[in-house]
């Protein structure tokens, strides 16, 4: 009985220290979303890192094999489209994540989530500032050729 015992502590603290896994857990009302955060980060910097046809096949792959946090992820990048943002925003809201999540991937995933729709936001206030800016720009050269034009006019009745 000892021995067996003692063969099988030493099998769980060679597993990695796991113990928990052979403990009953209490229901406690949550279900979380499994993942490995450190996969995911060196995902995003491979992506980064990546030019834009091994952005899109890393897309492809992860779409294939159905990895919506993957996709998710990999979408919300700063210097991707306005569409992929919106896109990745999409993939979050199908993940369903909870508000108060109580495990770290998920809380890492809704931290994500904000920080995309903070971006979103960003580039609609960037592509909103340089359409002004295109329409101030058109107005000053309309402008300013009507001021040549009459520039002309004033110079043709002085002679």
């Amino acid at each position: 009985m000892s021995k067996t015992l003692l063969v099988v502590f030493t099998v769980m603290m060679l597993g990695g220290c796991q113990i928990k896994q052979f403990l009953p857990t209490p229901d406690n009302g949550f279900t979380c979303i499994a993942g490995d955060i450190g996969e995911w980060m060196i995902l995003e910097q491979q992506y980064q890192q990546s030019r834009p046809e091994g952005k899109a096949a890393m897309l492809k792959q992860a779409a294939d094999k159905d990895q919506v946090i993957i996709q998710a992820m990999l979408l919300s990048q700063p210097d991707n489209t306005t569409a992929q943002i919106k896109r990745s925003i999409e993939l979050f809201e199908q993940l369903d994540l909870d508000k108060t999540p109580q495990c770290d991937a998920e809380q890492y995933l809704l931290v994500r989530y904000q920080y995309t729709q903070a971006v979103m936001t960003l580039q609609r206030a960037l592509n909103t500032a340089d359409l002004e800016r295109k329409a101030l720009s058109a107005e000053r050269d309309k402008l300013r050729q009507q001021i040549e034009a009459l520039t002309r006019i004033e110079n043709d009745l002085s002679r």
